[in-house]
Formats: structure tokens, C-alpha cells, sequence
């Protein structure tokens, strides 16, 4: 019989919320330009083979906790990545000036 409250406190439930953290990268990375792209989904999908290697395979309790630090690693690598790669807009500030410049060439 199954511990109900091993689904909630268990592995299980960790190794879900990585495949949730994973999906959400993938979207994300998806809406980026080609070369960060081309950076990032090869490492997603080794991250994929991870996850679902501790989804399907059963696994003494060293070999999941070690891997599932070394996916929660690779995903912060990742998110790392996907917010260091701005897009490419001008920043706040050239904004500002450019509405005050057409504002002033207005005014004369």
C-alpha cells in the first residue's frame, strides 16, 4: 500500500515541481532569439533526460538526491542564462530622452 503522505512529502512531489520549473524555462527560452536559443536548448534537454530518468526508473536514495541536485543546478544555470540575454530594446532612459526630444520640437 502506498503512503498517502509520501505523494505529498515525497520525492514524487519534488520531481514534479522540477518538471513544472523545467516547462516553464523551456517556454521562455522558446521566445528567445536564435543564438540564445541555440545556447540553451541543448542543456534543456539533457535536463529532460534527467527528470525523466527519476520519473521512470526506481532509484536508490543517493543516486535520486544526486541526481536531482544536479538538475536543480542545471536549471539555475539556465535561468541564469535566459536573464543575462536581454533582448535587444533601448534601455528606460534613451526612451525617456527621445519622448522629451519630440516634446521640445513640438514646442517650437
Amino acid at each position: 500500500m502506498l503512503n498517502p503522505l509520501g505523494f505529498i512529502f515525497g520525492h514524487g512531489r519534488k520531481i514534479r515541481k522540477l518538471r513544472k520549473r523545467w516547462d516553464r524555462l523551456r517556454e521562455k527560452s522558446l521566445k528567445k532569439e536564435q543564438a540564445v536559443r541555440a545556447q540553451i536548448l541543448p542543456k534543456e534537454d539533457q535536463i529532460e533526460q534527467n527528470i525523466r530518468i527519476l520519473e521512470e526508473r526506481r532509484m536508490n536514495r543517493g543516486e535520486r538526491a544526486r541526481l536531482m541536485k544536479e538538475v536543480e543546478i542545471d536549471l539555475a544555470e539556465v535561468k541564469a542564462i535566459l536573464e543575462s540575454n536581454p533582448e535587444k530594446r533601448p534601455p528606460a532612459q534613451q526612451i525617456v530622452q527621445k519622448e522629451q526630444q519630440k516634446v521640445q520640437d513640438q514646442a517650437y
